[in-house]
Parts: C-alpha cells; structure tokens; sequence
C-alpha cells in the first residue's frame, strides 16, 4: 500500500460537469480514493450541491467514489476547488456505498486502509447533538462493516456550522465534544486519539469524514503531542465552554498530530492547529502573528526531535497540502504572504472559517508524507 497523498487542484466555476470530467483526466481512476470540494453556492443548498456533484464525478470515473464537501467560503474568488486524493502502489482501491455514505478501502496482508466520506447530517436544523449522533451513527456502520473499530480512526475532520454560537446556553462546539466524547468511549485508544480538525463551516450542519488504518502487526501507528501545548484531551475546564450549571464539558478528543507506517512509507496528519501556548490561546495580536505563531507550532510539532520524542523513526517528512483556515477576509492577504514565505510551493487551500475560540483568527492542518 502507497500512502504518498497526491492532490490536483482545479477550480470549478458556471460548468461543474465539465469541471469534473476535465479534472478527473489528471489521474488514474483506479487511483482516486477520495475527493474533497471546498466552497458553498448560493444557488444550491448543501445536500443539493453534494448530489450534483457526486452525479459528475460518478460521470466522470463511471464508479463512486468518496465525495467531501466542506462548506466554507474559498478564498480569494468564492468559487469551487477541488482536490483529487490519489494513493500510489499496486493495491486495489474497493469503494462502494453503505447507507448512502461512500468509502474507500485498501486492503494487503500487510495493512488495511479505510477512507470514509464527509457523512452529513440529514436535518441541518436538528439539535448538534442529534445531527452529531446520526452521524457518528453512520460513521459506526462504515467502521463495523469492514472489519475496524472506532479507535482505528487516525484523521477525522469535523465541520460544525456556527460553531461558537450557542443553542439552549450550549455552545456548538461544547456540544459537538461531549457527543464525540460518548461516541468514543466504547474505544481502548492504545495508540491515542486521531489527529482531528474541528472547525466551524457555513450554514448549522454537522459534517464529519475519517480515514481508519490498522496494521496486521498491530504496530505502526504514533500519536505526536506538541512541547509547546498541552494535549486537548487533557484541556482545563477553564478553557471549555458551556453555561450551564449543570455542564459536563468534555474535552475535545484528539491528537496534535498521527503518524502511520505503511509497507511503502508514512504519513504524518497535522491537526488542526491555531496559535495556542500551553492551554491559552496567544490573544491581542495581529491574524499575521497568530500564523507565525501557528506555523511555529507545526515545526515544532513535526520536527526530527520531536517525532523521536514519541517513539516514531525520525522520518524525512514533506508536506503534500495545507489548509489555511481564516476567520476575517479582510486577513487573506497577510495571512497568505506569512503561509507563503514559510511553506514554498506547498499546495494551499485557503478558506473562511470561525475557529473553535472566538479570539483565534488562523487555524492550519496539513498532510506530511516521508520521502
């Protein structure tokens, strides 16, 4: 199995078929394990643009195959991107449809790979807690039926609409972890939670997608923490949200990054990052700052020294895209001269969205791969 990621990138405007179909002649369809479309519509509502876009590629590759869409502005034109996730070697990529949602499995004797599509809640207008657990739901199913169990999740993405809004004195967020904390409990998490993102998207909806790995040795799998943080998992009450008196205020349950070996190399995933020393976020300072700051953080995160730290080989590691998420538009620019002069020809998806902390302007997440 092949787990270098490779990302083609075209922009999607009036034509969308069309769009598809000429981005999709970039690569092999045998290879494609997923694809992710960032950007929203005015024209279509979310479940509306996911179809039409689902109905294209499936024109386009004549099979299904995993489909995100994330809801956020794209920056700098508000048009679509799209993002085709290639996986190299000679192992047969399965995708298929269990209860609507899509995924893609690698399996060798050596390993087994599943990559699950964004499972979108069906009622964008239900309580977080009810969309958070038909998807996790959903989410459960995909894992059973191939054989995974929940704490084989290494990378999920979670895309909560108006996040820091609040509902019945619950914030979004709040809630959204206390639902994922639930989901996880049945989980042993010997090789620590995933690498995560979450983070706020348009519109009220819950989107989670995740990919799940495991090793027939059992081994293979690190979760890196970060010297310059403390865990999530490990968060203060101080730094969680929830009025209510009664309020449990479970902490968000992931790593700061996850390394998984492959017969073919690794893949290191960076969770979402912002600019958070210790448990505090680094307030009063500039957008530009925070992703100094932020970008100080991943090196950090990601460095020989600190991979040793955690028991995972020093890899060589090169990063395959970013995603640079930005509360303000009005930030774009400064935020992309700092992501530019650090990260050189780095494939860089850059999109409105709120972070999870009303004072946090940048986050970042990225995908690492050994060479």
């Amino acid at each position: 199995m092949g787990f270098k990621i490779l990302s083609a990138i075209i922009d999607i405007n009036d034509q969308l078929s069309e769009a598809v179909r000429e981005g999709l002649q970039r690569v092999a369809a045998e290879r494609v394990c997923g694809i992710v479309v960032y950007g929203t519509s005015e024209v279509l509502e979310y479940h509306a643009l996911l179809t039409t876009i689902k109905y294209a590629v499936y024109d386009s590759l004549s099979k299904t195959v995993p489909v995100t869409l994330v809801p956020q502005y794209l920056l700098p034109n508000g048009a679509l991107k799209m993002d085709i996730y290639t996986l190299e070697g000679s192992d047969k990529i399965t995708t298929g449809t269990i209860s609507g949602v899509c995924y893609g499995l690698l399996e060798n004797k050596y390993e087994s790979l599943l990559f699950i599509e964004g499972i979108a809640a069906t009622n964008f207008a239900d309580s977080v807690e009810s969309q958070s657990r038909e998807v996790f739901g959903q989410l459960d199913s995909l894992l059973a039926a191939h054989n995974f169990r929940v704490d084989d999740i290494v990378r999920q993405w979670n895309y909560i609409g108006n996040i820091v809004g609040s509902r019945a004195g619950k914030q979004n967020y709040q809630e959204f972890n206390d639902a994922r904390t639930a989901y996880y409990s049945s989980g042993h998490w010997q090789n620590g939670y995933p690498a995560a993102t979450g983070i706020g998207a348009s519109g009220e909806g819950i989107i989670v997608s995740a990919i799940a790995f495991k090793r027939a040795d059992n081994s293979g799998v690190y979760p890196i923490d970060n010297p310059l943080q403390v865990a999530a998992h490990t968060y203060s009450k101080d730094v969680l949200i929830d009025s209510r008196a009664d309020a449990v205020k479970s902490t968000p349950k992931f790593e700061r990054a996850k390394v998984i070996t492959t017969s073919r190399g690794a893949c290191c995933f960076v969770s979402g990052t912002a600019a958070i020393r210790g448990e505090q976020s680094v307030e009063d300072t500039s957008a530009a700052e925070q992703t100094r700051l932020t970008i100080e953080n991943i090196a950090n995160l990601v460095s020989k020294e600190n991979l040793e730290k955690f028991n995972c080989p020093p890899y060589e590691l090169e990063y395959q895209q970013l995603q640079v998420f930005i509360k303000r538009a009005e930030d774009f620019d400064d935020v992309r001269a700092v992501v530019e002069r650090n990260y050189v020809s780095v494939p860089t998806v850059y999109t409105i969205a709120d972070v999870c902390r009303s004072e946090l302007l940048v986050e970042i997440e990225g995908i690492l791969t050994s060479q």
